[in-house]
């Protein structure tokens, strides 16, 4: 007999984090768990204000007559692969419960995420840190707490961060991937932008409102840098029409819905020639660790959530000299280290 618990949980940022959507000192996320025959999976969903997803909506879901329901992790994987049961904005609850569902069957047939989803080993993928919108008295003490890494990924509003951006690249060497979550307003913005990063810049991401298509078409079209989509390419349906828009695409498991779509959209960007990025909406060690598998088939990871928070229930992957080392453990991988209070669903 299958078990279905859940575990509602604030994670906490180590300092605020700042982006054009706003600054936040955490993240409400609600941890699930399935049990089976004495094993044990878990999935992570992690909202952060801005999605249309509330945790509300996920706790509303799992204490369903659907959910009771589930009396078997076949009928859970049955229930995930109904189309008409998810919603665009039901993504993250899927995730979660397709990510603990791929977690227990690891852990029974003793195979990584990687191994069961046959994932391809096609390079070694950039590593990133990101900072968030910071004063610049307070940068350089930021900088000394984050691991090595390949990039530096810099959160920016528009050219008011441009001091920020300057500040950044006088103290630290690493390349420098520019996210400016929809918060610019021209093509001119941005051009400015690359300018003052100079050779340093390596891409950039999301600059404009999704509305701005021809704002977004225009820029990559004159850019020699890689436009990164995120809240534009949220499934595979839009990756169809993101290619010549823009020149790479951000999954994450919070937006696409689980490691089976995000190992879907992976292949097919691959096909579409644009460039991958794993990234997450700063989930624990659960969750990127998960998404950290898909990493064979990526160009760019910015998986550093574990790094960011402070209060990280779980243990997962490292980094060591800027690159990732994922757990010698079936499934996932990630193994709870917090002894966190789990709340059965009626089954």
């Amino acid at each position: 007999m299958l078990r279905i618990s859940y575990c509602p949980y604030r994670l906490l940022f180590k300092h605020p984090f700042e982006t054009s959507h706003g600054i936040r000192e955490g993240t409400d996320s609600i941890f699930i768990r399935l049990e089976e025959n004495g094993l044990a999976g878990y999935g992570e969903v992690t909202l952060p204000p801005y999605l249309k997803e509330k945790p509300k909506d996920v706790l509303e879901r799992l204490l369903g007559s659907e959910m009771s329901e589930m009396d078997s992790s076949d009928k859970v994987l049955a229930y995930l692969n109904v189309e008409s049961n998810w919603k665009s904005h039901q993504q993250g609850c899927r995730a979660a419960l397709q990510s603990a569902w791929i977690d227990l069957v690891g852990n029974r047939t003793h195979e990584t995420v990687s191994q069961i989803l046959d994932t391809e080993k096609r390079a070694t993928p950039l590593t990133m840190m990101t900072i968030g919108i910071t004063p610049i008295a307070e940068l350089g003490a930021k900088l000394l707490e984050m691991p090595e890494s390949d990039v530096m990924k810099v959160k920016m509003t528009g050219p008011e961060s441009i001091p920020m951006l300057r500040a950044i690249l006088d103290v630290d060497d690493r390349p420098v991937f520019i996210d400016a979550n929809q918060g610019l307003n021209s093509v001119e913005e941005a051009e400015l932008i690359q300018a003052k990063a100079h050779e340093r810049l390596i891409a950039m991401e999301q600059p404009f409102q999704l509305k701005d298509k021809v704002l977004q078409h225009t820029l990559q079209t004159r850019s020699k840098f890689c436009i990164y989509g995120d809240e534009a390419i949220e499934s595979l349906a839009e990756l169809e029409t993101a290619k010549g828009l823009y020149g790479g695409v951000n999954i994450k498991l919070m937006k696409c819905g689980g490691l089976d779509r995000a190992k879907a959209m992976a292949d097919r960007a691959e096909d579409l020639g644009m460039k991958v990025m794993l990234g997450s909406m700063s989930e624990s060690s659960l969750g990127c660790t998960a998404m950290a598998h898909l990493s064979g088939q990526a160009d760019l990871v910015d998986l550093d959530g574990p790094w960011l928070i402070e209060n990280d229930p779980f243990e997962g992957m490292g980094m060591k000299n800027g690159m990732l080392v994922m757990p010698d453990r079936p499934g996932i991988g990630a193994v709870l280290k917090a002894e966190l209070v789990f709340k059965p669903i009626c089954t």
